[in-house]
């Protein structure tokens, strides 16, 4: 039996709105995958002196990080809401009243504003990866991915 296509698009609605509030946490796991498999590799002990080095510098950056995802989420929320407005806007009178394509600009908007709080996310991954201490990368990683969640939530397309 095979799902109808309404149920079928809907499902892919609900993956890419689930794989773009995973996107940070998979990104500082395969960020970390590739510098313990690689980096070694490639460059020795040495890479793990000069994180060490640099760990007291990157620590409160990545904290900061963390804040601004905090705050970029924010920017996020509104940003969709401008964004879905606009969309809805410039289709004709007759079709802004249809819920697929209310759905349509909505998950538009959510694909633009979810990006806003992922930055600092994948910048406090860098952090990590050139020696800031884990926590506060997680914590920024866990607030953006919140804050993704929040603008899933928001979105009905992805409900």
């Amino acid at each position: 039996m095979s799902t109808p296509p309404q149920s079928a698009a809907r499902q892919g609605k609900r993956f890419l709105v689930a794989v773009t509030t995973l996107a940070a946490p998979l990104a500082l796991g395969f960020e970390t995958l590739f510098r313990k498999l690689l980096f070694p590799l490639l460059m020795g002990d040495d890479f793990e002196l000069v994180r060490g080095f640099l760990r007291p510098l990157l620590t409160p950056v990545a904290w900061a990080l963390g804040l601004l995802a905090l705050a970029m989420t924010l920017v996020g929320w509104a940003l969709h809401a401008m964004l879905a407005a606009r969309a809805l806007a410039r289709l004709p009178a007759e079709r802004r009243a249809l819920p697929a394509e209310r759905e349509r600009a909505e998950l538009s908007a959510f694909m633009v504003a979810a990006s806003v709080p992922q930055i600092p996310c994948v910048l406090a991954t860098f952090t990590f990866m050139f020696g800031a201490a884990l926590l506060p990368v997680l914590v920024a990683v866990g607030l953006g991915s919140l804050g993704v969640c929040a603008l899933a939530l928001r979105t009905r397309s992805a409900a």
